[in-house]
C-alpha cells in the first residue's frame, strides 16, 4: 500500500501545507479553501468524482474538519477509496439540538471571520481549550487574504450540518487508520469507538499531543501503517 496515492485534507483555519509539510511519500494535500462554496454533498461527490483521477482508488487523509470531510466520502462513496487516514475528526452528531448548538457557533465564528481585525480572530481561535493555546502559524496568517473562503467552510461545512456517519461508514471495507492526540481526551473517545464501525482497524494515539496532531509522530504511524498493508 506503500505506492498507493494519497489525498489529504487539512483542518479548519488551515493550509494544504500542514500535510505537504510532513513528507509523505505520494500525498497530494488539497486546498479546501478553493471549494469552500460548495455544501458537503457537493464536495463529497466532486472529491470523489471530478478531483480524483477515476483510473485510481487512492488513499483519503484528513485531519480535523478535513477528517469529516473526508468520512463524508467515506460513508457515501465506499468504493471509491482503498484506504483511510483520519486523525482527530468528528464522526457525526445524532442529535437535532447537538446540531442546532454547533452550526449557531459556527455562525458566530463565520461571522467574526469576516469583520474581525484578522489577528485577534486567530489569537481567539487558537485559544480555544481544545488547541491548547497553540501559537499562531505563518499559514494561518496567509489566509486573511482568502478569510471569505474561510468563512464559507463556516457556514457550509459546519458539523451542524453533518449527522452521526457512524452506521453508513460500515459499509466502508478498506483499511482505516485513525490518529489520536493523547492529550485530547474527547476525540481520543471517538477513536476508541470507531473501533466498532470500521472491520479492518488501527487506533494510534500519539504520546504528548493534543487535537493538533499532524506532526513527525503522525507521519511515522501513517508510514508503519502503510508498510503493514
Amino acid at each position: 500500500m506503500s505506492e498507493i496515492p494519497i489525498v489529504a485534507l487539512h483542518g479548519n483555519v488551515g493550509t494544504a501545507d500542514d500535510w505537504a509539510r510532513l513528507g509523505i511519500p505520494n500525498l497530494e494535500a488539497l486546498d479546501l479553501w478553493s471549494f469552500s462554496d460548495l455544501s458537503l454533498d457537493e464536495f463529497s461527490m466532486f472529491l470523489a468524482e471530478e478531483l480524483v483521477d477515476k483510473d485510481e482508488r487512492p488513499l483519503i487523509a484528513g485531519y480535523s474538519l478535513g477528517g469529516r470531510l473526508a468520512l463524508e466520502s467515506m460513508a457515501r462513496f465506499p468504493e471509491r477509496w482503498s484506504g483511510a487516514v483520519i486523525l482527530s475528526a468528528n464522526p457525526g452528531l445524532s442529535d437535532a439540538a447537538g446540531r442546532k448548538t454547533r452550526f449557531s457557533a459556527d455562525e458566530e465564528w463565520a461571522q467574526k471571520v469576516r469583520t474581525v481585525q484578522w489577528s485577534d480572530f486567530l489569537k481567539e481561535w487558537n485559544a480555544q481549550p481544545i488547541l491548547a493555546g497553540c501559537p499562531i502559524s505563518e499559514g494561518q496568517t496567509a489566509l486573511e487574504s482568502r478569510r471569505e473562503a474561510v468563512a464559507m467552510g463556516f457556514d457550509y461545512w459546519s458539523l451542524g450540518h453533518q449527522g452521526d456517519l457512524r452506521e453508513a461508514l460500515k459499509s466502508f471495507k478498506a483499511p482505516v487508520l485513525w490518529i489520536s492526540g493523547e492529550n485530547d481526551s474527547k476525540y481520543r473517545a471517538f477513536g476508541e469507538e470507531m473501533a466498532d464501525v470500521f472491520e479492518d482497524y488501527r487506533h494510534v494515539v500519539l504520546a504528548d499531543h493534543g487535537h493538533r496532531c499532524l506532526s513527525p509522530a503522525a507521519a511515522a504511524a501513517i508510514a508503519d501503517w502503510r508498510a503493514d498493508q
